[in-house]
């Protein structure tokens, strides 16, 4: 009996000792996301995140508040300074995608500029200036990953100022 006992034993821590466990690693970006600025279109993310699942995934980006900056020019090409427009947590499009072994690849996740307001809203004169945008802050931008309306995956952007237009990786 203790022979049969022994070998079932070395057997079973055998058989353990050989066994690989196999762990998914959790929700999480592969590589940097690269983010364009730009005073035209705002700001567009772009990267690949992983540990999904197959469940349909959305993307989108979220800033606790957006700054745009004017300054006011007549048809003789003369300025005046304008006033800046504050909008409080902007949620830019949501974009879906269908996860591939897990991962997504998202681009053209936007955070748009800011609709302007009219000329003498924005301190003009009056109606016949028109409004040049010369800033934009994006203040505590977040990239989210969301599955059935939760975030399962973010990224903190901090603060984000145009000009200067360009790229920024994170």
């Amino acid at each position: 009996m203790r022979r049969v006992l022994a070998t079932a034993l070395l057997t079973l821590v055998a058989s353990a000792a050989g066994t690989v466990t196999a762990t998914a690693q959790g929700e999480h970006f592969i590589g940097a996301i690269t983010c364009t600025k730009s005073l035209t279109s705002g700001l567009t993310c772009s990267g690949k995140a992983a540990g999904l699942g197959n469940r349909a995934t959305a993307a989108f980006l979220s800033a606790e508040s957006v700054r745009a900056d004017y300054i006011c020019v007549n048809r003789g090409g003369n300025t005046a300074p304008g006033q800046g427009t504050e909008f409080n947590r902007v949620v830019g499009p949501s974009r879906n995608f269908n996860p591939r072994n897990g991962q997504i690849t998202f681009n053209n996740v936007n955070l748009p500029i800011p609709d302007a307001p009219s000329a003498p809203d924005a301190g003009c004169p009056n109606g016949n200036w028109r409004l040049d945008l010369t800033r934009v802050v994006y203040n505590d931008v977040v990239l989210h990953i969301q599955q059935n309306g939760t975030d399962i995956l973010f990224k903190d952007l901090g603060d984000i100022v145009i000009p200067p237009e360009g790229t920024v990786v994170f």
